[in-house]
């Protein structure tokens, strides 16, 4: 612990916790999830535009694609989960989510006005330091305002907004746009950030957790004290419970306490987390969703068609699979839906490797991207809940963001088997985005992980 940190009563933590469930919470989940879906949205540019207006046009190869993936992907949002999620635990989660869709918005622009890769390679890699920002803050904002009985419900109903969001924004213009008019693609994820996000990130409070954990009791005083007076009148109830302070202790520190992370059960939990990121990513997230829409153009679908199915794959396969989540809320361990999603994923992947139908490539990418957005969103959940309010942000961007190495050489290793192995189907393709890159993570956390149902963060994270 810092030397300038002393051990105190969690007040602000133990009044958010009895708090009745209204609409103040379920606002502040629903807007942390809307920069999550608009800024993600943005993270799949490379990989839909390829097929349709750089590879035709013969402006760069494969490789060259694998490379940009890698960038994106990877090293932009390695750099900026790490970065940002410092900001949001030494400046606050409004700064960090303002910070993320200012550097999500203004680098991104230039990229509609060349085909030159070392341009596309420069302005996508910085674009993408925001979407490492707003990783390393949605998530862990959200669980800090959601009492333990109902996070997981409230975290997982509200990433259905998120990926309907995602879904939405990052296909639809699709369908319309590309490939005639796909600088317009490129043009409005500058325009939504700055116009959408921006006044969100002003409007929104910080959160109070936060403000407690940095001895700023005055300020968290009085968002605590507003929150109480809406959460009263719209629950209709008369009095609050009293807090239970007695299972609430907060260590005060102003400064990030960064060796905690490597130190202790703190330094398990990181070291666990970082290999089943970074494996996860490099196969299952990006080793993905990087590929299949190159999958989908080589089963001789065309543009409208593919943005169609993933479409059909973000919206209906992403919001189906975490509507069930959600449902289910605190009565299965997170790390259960990890492991259930990855075993589902596999499946639905064997079978597309057989059947190539316009009707499979619909049914069969909705259930793979499904089950991978239930494993991607309860892992961002898993891990926002492995550590102490002091350290969560910067926590979840180590973890989460020296997790994205994975999408540095995840897209490289899946392109190069997705090439090779192309005369036969791809299949080592398909061995790679299953077996290393899903199911062994889903284990490493399933049997190694921690239990979280329904625990209070300042007990399950300290």
């Amino acid at each position: 612990m810092a030397d300038d940190s002393v051990a105190g009563v969690g007040r602000i933590a133990a009044r958010i916790d009895r708090l009745p469930l209204t609409w103040v919470q379920w606002r502040l989940a629903l807007v942390t999830q809307i920069f999550w879906g608009v800024i993600i949205a943005a993270d799949g540019i490379p990989a839909k535009l390829y097929p349709f207006v750089w590879g035709p046009k013969h402006s760069f190869g494969s490789v060259a694609f694998s490379v940009l993936l890698a960038m994106q992907f990877g090293v932009g949002i390695l750099v900026g989960e790490y970065l940002i999620g410092i900001v949001a635990d030494r400046w606050g989660r409004r700064m960090a989510l303002l910070l993320s869709s200012l550097a999500v918005a203004l680098p991104l622009w230039p990229t509609a006005l060349t085909d030159h890769f070392g341009l596309l390679l420069l302005f996508f890699g910085l674009s993408s330091i925001g979407m490492g920002g707003v990783l390393s803050t949605n998530v862990v904002y959200m669980g800090e305002i959601v009492p333990p009985a109902e996070r997981g419900r409230v975290m997982l109903a509200s990433q259905v907004l998120a990926v309907l969001v995602f879904g939405l924004l990052g296909n639809v213009p699709g369908i319309l746009w590309v490939p005639a008019h796909y600088q317009w693609f490129i043009y409005l994820f500058t325009a939504v950030p700055i116009v959408v996000l921006v006044p969100l990130a002003l409007w929104m409070p910080e959160s109070p957790r936060w403000l407690e954990a940095h001895g700023r009791h005055e300020e968290a005083e009085r968002v605590m004290a507003a929150m109480e007076a809406e959460c009263l009148r719209r629950s209709g109830v008369s009095q609050l419970p009293e807090p239970d302070f007695a299972r609430y202790a907060v260590p005060v520190t102003r400064h990030v306490p960064v060796r905690e992370l490597f130190s202790g059960e703190y330094g398990e939990r990181t070291v666990l987390l970082l290999v089943a990121w970074i494996i996860g990513y490099a196969g299952l997230v990006y080793g993905f969703t990087g590929f299949l829409p190159v999958l989908l153009r080589s089963f001789g679908l065309s543009a409208g068609t593919t943005f169609g199915a993933l479409l059909v794959a973000a919206v209906a396969g992403g919001c189906i699979g975490l509507t069930i989540c959600a449902l289910i809320g605190e009565a299965v361990e997170r790390r259960t839906s990890i492991v259930a999603s990855a075993i589902l994923f596999t499946i639905a992947m064997g079978v597309l490797y057989f059947d190539h139908t316009v009707l499979a490539a619909y049914v069969l990418s909705a259930v793979a991207w499904g089950t991978m957005t239930v494993w991607l969103f309860n892992m961002y959940n898993y891990t926002a809940a492995a550590y102490p309010t002091r350290l969560r942000a910067t926590g979840v961007g180590l973890t989460d963001g020296l997790g994205h190495l994975g999408s540095i050489f995840g897209p490289l290793v899946a392109g190069w088997l997705f090439t090779s192995t192309a005369y036969l189907g791809h299949p080592g393709w398909y061995l790679y985005v299953t077996i290393p890159g899903a199911l062994l993570p889903a284990a490493l956390i399933g049997w190694w992980g921690i239990n979280q149902r329904g625990a209070i963060l300042e007990q399950i994270s300290t």
